[in-house]
């Protein structure tokens, strides 16, 4: 059995989206080596390492794959223009490994557990995650840090409430009486998360110390709802883990949103003066509203060099950037955002601190912090 944490919100309960939809090509992904002050590359690599081996479901082939009129098209060109295909893939391969471990795991513990107590696995579970009751206070103050959008009231939400914190409660009590069975049992998993090569460069906006053992890649879009809703929840990464984490921003600015591209081009001319988080805040805060005038406006706001940022922003200094973040997104498989990469392991859409939680406290334990 796999016990999966339970998506914390009330929009959750609406709409299963946690992320903007990207429908983003998947085209030529090379890098330039342009300098660190205007279009820098971030580092990446379609290739991902996984433990265990995983590489084998797609061959690395050499050569000729077609000809077209004479022209070659090689396995190279073909490999990276499916990267972020082949990526999302590799990807479906390593969860469905994880997935079936941890399902293993969790079947012999309580097993083992059940025959202890002379009781079926069913009634040891029944017995360890009891209904719960869910009170007015709660679901309401729930209701009340969780507002649905529109003209929804309480007590036609109420209903739903209860029987999702109902079903939570039940949940977080499976899940930590698993993990009380685990560490009993001295379980250890040699399984390796699938990383990806998305490290940290000279050029990128970092929160935090470069050097720090947890780096956090986020490729955002200024104009995606939901990129401006996982924001209160990095703060509070930062907060919990101190200088244990850093996290890079890097621009993903999605087809839907037309003034994604020119926002983040934008920050990147805060960066120059020292002031992108400044900058990167007073964006997400006015999401409808990124026209060049606007970016001009917050760049007063903030207290930049108004010739400096309206020379910077004219002259299109920072268009190649932006568009390098994009093919970089897309050669680690990043079609819509926010997408993250905690080192290099990838956690996607606007996901709840437990989520990130998990994989960072793995990453501690592994690297014995």
């Amino acid at each position: 059995m796999r016990l999966i944490s339970p998506r914390i919100g009330l929009t959750m309960l609406l709409a299963l989206a946690i992320g903007c939809g990207g429908g983003s090509s998947t085209g030529d992904a090379g890098t330039s080596s342009a300098p660190a002050d205007s279009a820098a590359p971030a580092a990446v690599s379609a290739s991902a390492s996984q433990g265990g081996g995983g590489d084998e479901l797609i061959p690395t082939l050499t050569g000729v794959a077609a000809k077209v009129s004479g022209t070659e098209i090689t396995y190279s060109q073909l490999d990276e223009k499916a990267a972020a295909r082949l990526v999302r893939l590799k990807t479906q391969a390593y969860e469905i490994r994880k997935q079936t471990l941890d399902e293993m795991i969790d079947t012999q513990l309580l097993e083992a557990e059940a025959k202890k107590r002379e009781i079926t696995v069913d009634e040891l579970m029944a017995a360890e995650a009891a209904a719960a009751e869910v009170t007015d206070e709660e679901a309401r103050e729930f209701f009340e840090k969780n507002p649905p959008r529109g003209d929804v009231d309480y007590e036609r939400m109420a209903p739903r409430i209860k029987d999702y914190l109902g079903k939570k409660k039940q949940q977080d009590a499976r899940t930590a009486f698993i993990g009380g069975l685990r560490a009993a049992a001295g379980v250890e998993v040699f399984l390796e998360p699938l990383r990806f090569d998305v490290a940290f460069t000279d050029a990128d906006p970092v929160k935090g110390a470069m050097s720090a053992p947890i780096q956090i890649v986020e490729y955002s879009d200024f104009q995606c709802p939901y990129c401006s809703r996982v924001n209160p929840t990095l703060a509070q990464v930062q907060e919990t883990y101190g200088d244990k984490v850093a996290i890079v921003f890097r621009n993903f600015p999605l087809p839907m949103h037309k003034e994604a591209p020119r926002a983040g081009e934008a920050s990147y001319c805060a960066q120059d003066q020292g002031k992108f988080w400044e900058y990167h805040d007073v964006l997400f805060q006015n999401q409808r509203a990124q026209k060049d005038e606007d970016l001009k406006k917050y760049a007063a706001e903030v207290g930049l060099d108004a010739a400096a940022f309206d020379a910077c922003l004219t002259s299109n200094k920072y268009k190649e950037r932006v568009d390098n973040d994009k093919k970089t997104g897309e050669m680690a498989g990043v079609s819509g955002t926010p997408a993250f990469f905690i080192n290099g392991v990838f956690v996607n859409g606007a996901r709840p601190f437990e989520a990130f939680a998990e994989v960072i406290d793995e990453e501690i334990t592994r690297k014995n912090l």
